[in-house]
């Protein structure tokens, strides 16, 4: 059964990713880098590096162009090799839970995220990443059952010739003298990928209810404070949302699929639309959920660009405060 038209729907999802992503993200780098809020920190250099990662990855996931495919105990991931951003994504957002709980739990140890220790974050990131290639590079390699398979699926449902895709085969059995054996190289490749992500949720979820704890507890912060730490956190939950629901569970259940003899075919693509699609979606959380981005960006499509004077109460007694152009106060 063909399923060229995954082609087109793969085409077309990484056009949009790629226009929203540039959108979202240029936006939120042009407002990161004005006067939209303050008392963000050392916050804002994260925040531009999760925009940087984002965008890179939706590049890349244009230019190359993946396609996967469930056959055979075998998932395909076709067209060339690609560097996986994905999973530095996610570790950053594992890095922003761990800022945010040092933010509300320990600012005395906010040096942790300055100057060069900034600088070894993105290393180990980086690093986490490579390792990710590595493993893909050399644990699953293509041998001569994996290449009749991919021929197979190839000329079947995509119509598209050998010599034009390069492919990285997870597969988890061969055939040697007619008996089915698990192929343990990919296994442990398998495992590696699975532990990877098994700590970036972890490390989420760990500091992520030790975080919502501690704001809860706050004392002796101003309202305006703690506002913006609810803020900042439930950015971070529905961006961590995000890729939990659409890449890392259906990835998960892929991966399972295949080593219980189970086929997805052609549909494992909706991982690759997901993949093309939930980046670009991470700009936009943040810039509806924090108020200081929103009014920026909601006075800037209606022209509000003149001072105005508000109403406010404090301590039970009404005063006049002017608002600075285009939000560059958050309260």
């Amino acid at each position: 059964m063909s399923n060229v038209y995954w082609l087109q729907v793969t085409d077309i999802c990484s056009s949009i990713g790629l226009f929203a992503s540039v959108f979202g993200n240029g936006t939120l780098l042009i407002l990161l880098g004005g006067r939209s809020i303050h008392g963000i920190g050392t916050y804002r250099y994260l925040m531009i590096t999760f925009c940087v990662f984002s965008f890179i990855f939706t590049l890349l996931e244009k230019f190359m162009r993946p396609l996967m495919h469930h056959y055979n105990n075998t998932i395909m991931v076709l067209q060339r090799k690609r560097f996986n951003f994905s999973d530095s994504t996610a570790r950053v957002l594992s890095v922003h839970f761990i800022y945010r709980y040092y933010v509300a739990c320990q600012p005395d140890k906010l040096s942790y995220f300055r100057g060069k220790n900034y600088i070894y974050w993105i290393v180990g990131m980086l690093s986490i990443a490579l390792s990710w290639v590595t493993v893909a590079y050399v644990l699953f390699e293509e041998d001569e059952e994996t290449t009749k398979d991919l021929e197979f699926i190839l000329s079947t449902c995509y119509d598209l010739k050998h010599e034009n895709v390069g492919y990285v085969p997870y597969s988890f059995y061969q055939t040697i003298s007619s008996e089915r054996t698990l192929r343990m190289d990919n296994l442990i490749g398998v495992v590696h990928h699975l532990t990877v992500m098994q700590l970036s949720i972890t490390a989420v979820f760990y500091y992520g209810i030790k975080t919502y704890w501690k704001i809860g507890h706050i004392k002796g912060k101003s309202q305006r404070t703690r506002d913006l730490q609810h803020q900042f956190f439930t950015a971070l939950v529905v961006q961590t949302t995000i890729p939990l629901i659409f890449m890392f569970i259906p990835n998960s259940v892929l991966t399972v699929a295949a080593f219980v003899d189970g086929t997805f075919g052609a549909w494992a693509n909706v991982t690759v639309v997901m993949n093309h699609l939930y980046p670009a979606a991470d700009p936009f959380v943040i810039l509806f959920i924090i108020k200081g981005f929103r009014n920026t960006v909601k006075n800037f499509l209606l022209c509000r660009g003149a001072p105005q004077t508000a109403i406010i109460s404090v301590n039970g007694t009404t005063k006049k405060q002017d608002h600075k152009s285009y939000s560059s106060v958050i309260y």
